[in-house]
Order: C-alpha cells, then sequence, then structure tokens
C-alpha cells in the first residue's frame, strides 16, 4: 500500500516522464514494439518511462531498458547538445 506522500510523488514525475516522451519523439524515437526475435530494424526506440517515487518519497523519472542501438544515438544526441550548451556560455557576450 502506498502513501499519499507517494502517490503525489509518483504523479509529478509524469509530466516529466510525458516531456521526455514528447522531445525523444522530435528526434526521431518511436515507443518500443515487439520485434519477432531475430529481426533487425533500423528504427531507433525511447526507453520505458514512468513517474516513480524514492524510497524516501522523491519524484524520480524512471528510464527502463533501450536498445544499444537507441541508447547510443541518445547518447551522441546529448553529448552534442552538452557540447553546443558548452559553447554557449563561453561565447563572448
Amino acid at each position: 500500500m502506498r502513501s499519499e506522500r507517494h502517490r503525489a510523488a509518483e504523479e509529478d514525475g509524469r509530466p516529466v516522464a510525458e516531456l521526455l516522451r514528447e522531445a525523444l519523439g522530435c528526434l526521431g524515437f518511436t515507443p518500443d514494439v515487439a520485434m519477432p526475435h531475430g529481426e533487425k530494424d533500423e528504427a531507433l526506440f525511447w526507453p520505458v518511462l514512468r513517474g516513480e517515487v524514492t524510497v524516501s518519497g522523491h519524484p524520480m523519472v524512471a528510464l527502463g531498458r533501450i536498445p544499444r542501438d537507441s541508447a547510443n544515438r541518445l547518447a551522441e544526441i546529448l553529448m552534442r547538445a552538452a557540447l553546443e550548451e558548452q559553447t554557449k556560455k563561453a561565447a563572448p557576450r
């Protein structure tokens, strides 16, 4: 049985998970669909995302398993975004 605090924290995490799904969708990722065993697909899939809570009741977003190719692509995108952010901060104003 979950406490009210845990239910509220889980609810707080859901909008963030939805925002991450939307961002991944804009990058060309799609929800994971069952592929027949042994078939290869070039599609990029996002991990399972859900609002969760820590043991102490703090809101968090849980990221589930993600296919290796999708994880590599996501890592490349995040690295590029991080480098762009560093460049913006370093640029004289």
